[in-house]
């Protein structure tokens, strides 16, 4: 893995919340949440284009562990094959399963100087929130956002996005992630 693409991978579970806790080898990263007790595991493909055989490797490497995964992080060199990505919707179930491909970590998105302050929102902060200012809706942002992507949003959840501003110096929106 690019030196690059590994500093992303660990500042990206770090903004998560995650520490490594098991660094197998140069394919397999387990990392946990120590607040949570979530684990999410991090497989990097070694081949050029991902293929079916790649990710019963990975199906087995996660039965192995027998760990209540809820994410899995796939990195991949240049493709992931249609079949593939069938095969992992079809047999990992129960997790947030992302797909990367080493180009898009080789850096990290949140510390472009464009990329305004984002923090995903605690549960009791989004009721907070939403009974405070008696919300219904809100402005959404998508799940394929790569920020979105980046801290492992799901739908329902709240983004606080913090900005400067010319006329005032901060001023923070939020975002429902559909």
């Amino acid at each position: 893995m690019n030196a690059n693409t590994r500093t992303t991978l660990v500042e990206m579970l770090t903004d998560r919340g995650h520490s490594i806790i098991e660094d197998v080898d140069e394919s397999v990263i387990i990392a946990s949440n120590p607040t949570s007790n979530k684990k999410i595991i991090v497989y990097r493909v070694q081949d050029p284009k991902v293929s079916v055989k790649n990710i019963k490797q990975l199906k087995n490497i996660i039965d192995e562990y027998d760990h209540s995964f809820s994410c899995l992080i796939v990195i991949y060199k240049t493709s992931i094959s249609t079949f593939a990505k069938q095969f992992i919707s079809t047999e990992v179930e129960d997790m947030l399963v992302q797909l990367y491909s080493e180009k898009e970590l080789r850096f990290n998105i949140t510390k472009h100087e464009l990329v305004p302050t984002h923090r995903l929102l605690k549960a009791n902060e989004k009721e907070n929130l939403l009974s405070r200012y008696k919300l219904k809706h809100l402005p959404v942002i998508l799940t394929s956002d790569p920020v979105c992507r980046y801290y492992g949003c799901l739908s329902g959840d709240i983004l606080e996005i913090t900005r400067q501003s010319e006329t005032c110096d901060l001023y923070t929106l939020f975002r429902l992630v559909v």
